[in-house]
């Protein structure tokens, strides 16, 4: 039996911290997304051809929202059923939504924890890591 390699994602996780709490930048996804639709989840995708998870990440970055991040840190690999996920971070000032142009998914909205733990509209595959953002941001 030939196991399928599991499709490689890059994300990337806009955060700002307002009175000692973390706000994180999702993407609406639109309901004929064909994968996830309607839900909130990190903006990024599949790697192309030989591209490496940075290549994909400020590929996919530009496509969906036009921006171009300036300090990236990795934070982590996750591996998950059917992806293996890496997840970038960059630090935004309150300007950031100036500086953007959502090109996919309906919109972005920033979730805090509280946020997040109240969201019945998140991707699955995306809370683990949120829970972990969560924990190392503050």
């Amino acid at each position: 039996m030939i196991l399928e390699e599991k499709r490689k994602i890059s994300a990337i996780v806009p955060y700002k911290i307002e009175n000692n709490t973390v706000f994180v930048f999702l993407q609406k996804r639109s309901n004929d997304a064909k994968r996830y639709p309607g839900l909130f989840g990190f903006f990024g995708g599949g790697a192309e051809g030989t591209e490496n998870p940075e290549e994909a990440l400020l590929r996919e970055t530009k496509e969906e929202l036009d921006y171009i991040p300036d300090n990236l840190n990795h934070f982590g690999k996750y591996e998950l059923p059917v992806t293996v996920v890496d997840i970038f971070t960059t630090r935004v000032d309150n300007n950031f939504e100036k500086k953007i142009k959502i090109l996919e998914g309906d919109y972005g909205r920033w979730f805090n924890e509280k946020d997040f733990e109240d969201s019945r509209s998140l991707i699955t595959g995306d809370l683990k890591i949120l829970e972990d953002l969560y924990k190392k941001l503050k």
